[in-house]
């Protein structure tokens, strides 16, 4: 606070002014104080703001006398002097550090804002960005998930995108509707139903189970019996005939087996007046195995036999090996797609992306190996009931979707 000029201490005053600083020493020293060197400082405020300008004047006294006013020491005033210098360094040290921290602050919130802008000029609102995460746990292809959000953006205002709630459950209106479902077909009998796709993914149970169910709802709506067939054209899986045939025992239906075009052919001539229904059973090929499929198209060339195919697919299908199987069994001439084996996977994205994006329709599902049970008509309600994270609101869906209710496969 103090150095020594001339042998005698030097000191500071500050006032607002000079001639207050005057009037200060003047009081205290009388005539005993020489002033000295004098400049304007800043002090005071909160924050480093708000600071006002004081006069920081240099002086020493003359003789070490008592000031005019003898009942003040004039240690007095040094000392009070220490005391507020003392204070008034460790408030600059506070100050200087909350100056720190409101920079850093700024400058997160600078960042966030940055962030925000920038990922606003992507189009990823944050309503978007956690669209397009909810898209994803559920594993929907890219393309699906960018036309979802480019719909959302289209669709609400930046306001509109604050409610998420509303976001949300529009947009699951909208993968509701990407979600086409088949028709009940109604054929001039026999309804010849062909059920082809690679192997592995349940398509002998699946016809067992179809035909199980032409049966049953026959008998619930007490019709006249349902006259029923089953073909099996596999040469490829051992004991895929065997397993047919005991299916058919069970529910009491013939059971045929068909090598060869002249082989379908004769037994569609022979019982073809007397079914309701004829149900074939197919080998299950890779999708990458051309020349078997292509042969195995060729076997259906029986006139008059007109079938319904089904492309059977199971819910686990990646994205891209379902776009490939697609592509090769579309030589069928696919009616619609029975998507099995629903019990054993959690995400369903995958396969409503795809057929969404191939514009094929949804005949039936299946969800476990009961015959005639673990198979039903295909519903939107059933795949946006199993989105995962989600907000469902199952009263609405019910009244949205009312008209594709699950039900029993019929021909």
């Amino acid at each position: 606070m103090s150095i020594d000029k001339d042998d005698e201490p030097v000191r500071f005053v500050e006032r607002p002014t000079l001639r207050e600083c005057r009037e200060y020493l003047r009081e205290r020293y009388g005539d005993g104080y020489t002033l000295g060197e004098h400049k304007i400082v800043l002090r005071g405020g909160i924050f480093g703001f708000f600071q006002k300008e004081m006069i920081h004047a240099e002086y020493y006294v003359n003789e070490p006398r008592a000031a005019v006013r003898p009942e003040r020491v004039p240690e007095e005033p040094r000392e009070v002097e220490r005391v507020n210098s003392s204070d008034y360094a460790a408030l600059q040290f506070a100050m200087v550090e909350q100056m720190e921290e409101l920079k850093k602050l700024q400058n997160n919130l600078g960042s966030k804002i940055d962030s925000m802008a920038a990922a606003q000029a992507d189009g990823k609102h944050p309503a978007i960005q956690r669209i397009e995460e909810l898209l994803a746990e559920n594993e929907f292809t890219p393309s699906y998930i960018k036309g979802i959000c480019e719909r959302v953006r289209e669709h609400f205002s930046l306001d509109e995108l604050g409610d998420f709630d509303s976001v949300e459950r529009t947009v699951v209106d909208w993968i509701g509707q990407s979600i086409a479902i088949a028709p009940k077909t109604y054929r001039k009998c026999p309804h010849v139903i062909v059920l082809v796709g690679p192997t592995g993914v349940g398509k002998t149970t699946t016809v067992a189970k179809i035909a199980a169910n032409l049966i049953l709802d026959a008998r619930h709506n007490k019709m006249p019996p349902v006259r029923v067939r089953m073909i099996t054209v596999d040469r490829t899986r051992v004991g895929a005939e065997e397993q047919l045939r005991r299916y058919g025992e069970i529910m009491d239906i013939a059971v045929d087996k068909a090598e060869s075009t002249d082989d379908l052919r004769t037994i569609f001539d022979e019982y073809k007046d007397s079914l309701d229904a004829l149900i074939i059973d197919t080998s299950g090929y890779s999708p990458n195995d051309h020349e078997n499929i292509a042969k195995m198209r060729a076997l259906f060339d029986v006139p008059g036999l007109n079938p319904d195919v089904y492309l059977t697919v199971a819910a686990s299908t990646k994205p891209r090996d379902l776009v490939s199987i697609m592509q090769h069994y579309e030589q069928f001439d696919i009616s619609s797609v029975i998507v099995t084996k629903c019990d054993e996977t959690a995400s369903f994205g995958n396969v409503l992306s795809v057929l969404a994006e191939k514009r094929k329709a949804i005949a039936y599902i299946t969800d476990g190996q009961k015959v005639p049970r673990n198979i039903a008509r295909a519903s939107p309600v059933f795949f946006l009931t199993r989105l995962r994270d989600f907000r469902i609101d199952r009263v609405h869906i019910d009244d949205t979707f009312a008209g594709d209710n699950n039900g029993r496969p019929d021909a």
